[in-house]
């Protein structure tokens, strides 16, 4: 018996390796696109308007309207079918920047709005990539498709940092408009090269997106429930805390300029993308990625990058920090694909986003405060102790429950 390819057609038109390049493709160009106009109006509220509060509003909007529209999102990537729905909303996408930067005075509620459709396009994206990885592949090739196609937003964060700190006077709204809506285009086109995916939904499950529904199946699978619960701490504490720093750590704590906030911006680009790539060809070895090692290893770099009392200094732990995040990140969304039911998946990817955008905002919230009265490296050590206790506390929960389970008296 012979094994198929690693490029086999998994009975469609294109192979594995085209499909995840496509995939790949699409993912960079929405995702550009996106963040691209958050850096212009956000940019814009602070330059043009003085407004501090519209601007971090713009930069709120990816993570609002997940958490805000979690069951709608969940019940829109189970009724259409996931090629129709990228193609859908990256079109809408291209339409709504040419509408937007169509004004020729970006006010206040005209920034509000913009972020506002953009925030919820991009939302609706965030779970179709989840469905889409998981309606193409096996779960066996999950592992090694999670880091690839998912490395373009990225990429596209590491492109805005670049155009953060080298080439600010250049966005102007008409480099914005003719770049974003290129970009959307683009994505949109690529989508009609998908071929119709193998999974489809069972009669009667489309319509049963209900937070209930998602939190009985947490409850009825284990695996399910301690992947998801560890990616929330883990989205919650660490990527909370780098929402924080990537602008106090150079601004506030080293007192530097836009640049190195920008440069920052890239450092983690690139230990993300660094981070994927290894876990990628490190998994394709057989190589287990044990947490119980990364999430100490990653709170220690992520407190010592703030001691630092020099970009040289903190720059290089800030990229430990992250590139053994990415790891942890990786391992813990291949396992929540890996352990959900295919016709569940876009329930899952919307309660996981809205569980760990929720918990970010509560980590930005707090770490607001503690940065300002503290420093940035206590409150370093405060989310990573906060992290460890979580942990802690699963850990005790769970073994508690398994004497209990196993005790004479309920055999």
């Amino acid at each position: 018996m012979t094994m198929p390819s690693a490029d086999a057609k998994p009975g469609t038109v294109i192979g594995k390796r085209s499909l995840t390049a496509l995939l790949w493709v699409i993912n960079l160009s929405s995702i550009s696109a996106s963040v691209l106009v958050y850096i212009f109006l956000a940019h814009h509220a602070l330059r043009e308007l003085d407004s501090l509060l519209v601007s971090e509003f713009v930069l709120f909007a990816p993570m609002v309207v997940p958490v805000i529209l979690a069951l709608q999102l969940s019940s829109l990537a189970g009724r259409f079918e996931v090629r129709m729905l990228l193609r859908l909303t990256n079109a809408l996408g291209a339409a709504a920047c040419l509408v937007l930067f169509q004004f020729s005075t970006l006010n206040t509620w005209v920034i509000l709005i913009g972020a506002t459709v953009i925030g919820a396009l991009d939302a609706i994206q965030r779970v179709a990539r989840i469905v889409v990885i998981k309606q193409y592949f096996s779960t066996d090739e999950i592992k090694f498709t999670v880091p690839l196609t998912l490395t373009a937003q990225f990429i596209a964060g590491a492109v805005a940092g670049a155009i953060m700190a080298f080439f600010p006077s250049q966005m102007t709204a008409g480099a914005t408009a003719i770049a974003t809506i290129s970009l959307f285009a683009c994505a949109a086109l690529c989508t009609f090269l998908l071929p119709p995916s193998a999974g489809k939904t069972p009669p009667g499950q489309a319509a049963s997106f209900r937070l209930a529904n998602g939190l009985q199946l947490v409850r009825e699978l284990p695996a399910l429930r301690r992947s998801l619960v560890s990616f929330v701490l883990l989205g919650s504490f660490f990527q909370g805390f780098y929402n924080i720093s990537r602008v106090a750590l150079p601004a506030y704590h080293l007192g530097l300029s836009q640049q190195y906030v920008g440069l920052l911006q890239i450092v983690a680009s690139l230990a993300a993308v660094a981070g994927a790539l290894y876990f990628y060809f490190m998994s394709r070895r057989g190589t287990a990625f044990d947490l119980r090692y990364i999430y100490p290893a990653c709170a220690t770099a992520m407190f010592a990058a703030c001691i630092g009392r020099s970009w040289p200094e903190s720059y290089p732990l800030y990229f430990a920090y992250f590139f053994l995040f990415e790891l942890a990140f990786f391992r813990l969304q291949a396992d929540i694909m890996a352990a959900t039911p295919k016709h569940q998946m876009p329930m899952v990817a919307a309660l996981q986003y809205a569980l760990v955008y929720a918990g970010m905002m509560l980590a930005i919230f707090v770490g607001a405060f503690t940065v300002k009265w503290f420093g940035l490296a206590a409150t370093a050590a405060l989310f990573a102790t906060g992290f460890g206790a979580a942990q802690f506390v699963r850990w005790r929960a769970a073994s508690r429950a398994s004497l209990y389970a196993a005790s004479p008296e309920r055999n």
